[in-house]
């Protein structure tokens, strides 16, 4: 045992730097990325909320229109929310119904059904739906080639970005025709999300994924207007740079101020306006807002996010579209921080041996509890997300090699 500060110092530090590559490594790097979710959730926000807002389908909604919905469902989701006005209109889900399957009744009102959904659509500013990219059941049949959205201006490595041969499912063409589609998938659903995938590729080509397909239309862009440097950011139209990995995937802010409403609040405020009446819900949270209709109910949050939360994919769409439209992108803090947080645990270490464990104790406790707060005030002032696996790290080493330790004589 080292009952010397000078050498517990040195010990300490060779720990920091130890830790320091390994908060960057899977699976160690979730510790820190949950703790960026819990200081972007935490920390005081002093932004208004952006102007989207999440249209739940939840249970309440459920028992008046029950799942799978058809398409007088949503007809009436696009009805509602035309009354208001809204600037753009959007759902993750994909609206495809086979003629041939399900009730008897509902077969024979499909058509109809599907008239009067197409009648809503063709209302609305703009309108963007799901789709899915896939792979073919039988690799060795090559599916014709279709066609989709392209990013052309890219440079830069891209081969990270998942590749798929085919588009699984999309909208039916009498729906598409009026509206932009947008590719929902996620690469890894196994694991907590903490970013979203802005970009994907179809047969070689890059295409932009239902997140930055909404804020092309939120931003009245077309693809022609991003400028990819692959590992690096998207930069829309001169305006600003959104940083992306390898993988083409963004950092969610998760903590952005965003309103949420459900379905059947929607509808009935709209019966409230056709009446002349107050609404039930504010108006503010609807007109010239992006609309974002996606399921919620407790099957459909299947998702794993930071702290054990669960949540849907409509959920995390709508997470990552207000951080699209405040630009609230997160940046992990620079290396001289952590080289910092490591000086100051070296020199705790040097005086570790000469106190009492019951004061080491205390003070690797407090310490953590300040750098919380520091971390917090941090983020607040510049987004900028420092780690918590170094400092805990450290403060968890040296009050255990403390308790185990002998004192050191005095003077040493």
């Amino acid at each position: 045992m080292f009952r010397s500060g000078a050498h517990f110092a040195i010990l300490v530090l060779v720990i920091g730097l130890v830790l320091m590559r390994e908060a960057r490594q899977e699976p160690v790097r979730q510790i820190d990325e949950a703790f960026a979710d819990f200081l972007s959730r935490n920390s005081h926000r002093s932004e208004e909320p952006v102007p989207l807002t999440l249209v739940e389908i939840n249970e309440a909604s459920m028992k008046g229109h029950p799942w799978p919905w058809t398409p007088l469902d949503f007809a009436l989701f696009f009805q509602a929310a035309n009354n208001f006005e809204p600037d753009a209109l959007a759902t993750d889900e994909v609206l495809r119904w086979d003629d041939r399957a399900g009730r008897a009744d509902l077969q024979n009102k499909l058509p109809q059904y599907k008239t009067i959904l197409r009648e809503h659509l063709l209302r609305a500013r703009r309108v963007l739906l799901g789709a899915q990219l896939g792979f073919p059941a039988d690799p060795e049949i090559i599916p014709p080639l279709e066609e989709v959205p392209l990013v052309r201006n890219v440079r830069g490595d891209l081969s990270a970005v998942p590749e798929f041969t085919t588009i699984k499912a999309q909208a039916e063409e009498e729906f598409r025709l009026s509206s932009t589609t947008g590719f929902t998938n996620l690469i890894d659903k196994t694991r907590a999300l903490h970013s979203v995938p802005l970009l994907l590729r179809y047969r070689g080509q890059v295409v932009p994924s239902f997140v930055l397909q909404a804020l092309m239309i939120w931003e009245k862009l077309t693809p022609d207007d991003l400028q990819i440097v692959g590992g690096e950011h998207i930069r829309v139209a001169d305006r600003f740079d959104i940083p992306i990995d390898a993988r083409g995937e963004m950092r969610v802010d998760f903590g952005v101020p965003r309103g949420r409403c459900g379905f059947d609040e929607l509808v009935l405020a709209s019966a409230q306006a056709d009446a002349k009446t107050p609404t039930n819900i504010p108006l503010e949270t609807i007109n010239g807002r992006f609309l974002l209709l996606a399921r919620t109910d407790a099957e459909s949050r299947n998702l794993h996010f930071a702290a054990g939360r669960h949540g849907s994919v409509g959920e995390l769409f709508a997470a990552a579209i207000a951080t699209l439209q405040s630009r609230s992108f997160l940046h992990r803090a620079p290396a001289w921080m952590e080289f910092a947080t490591i000086a100051l645990a070296m020199l705790g270490g040097w005086f570790a041996p000469r106190w009492s464990r019951s004061r080491v104790f205390a003070a690797c406790a407090v310490g953590v509890i300040i750098y919380v707060m520091v971390a917090m005030s941090v983020f607040s002032a510049s987004l900028t997300w420092m780690p918590l696996m170094l400092p805990a790290g450290l403060a968890l080493f040296i009050a255990t090699y403390r308790m185990v330790s002998p004192s050191a004589p005095r003077g040493a």
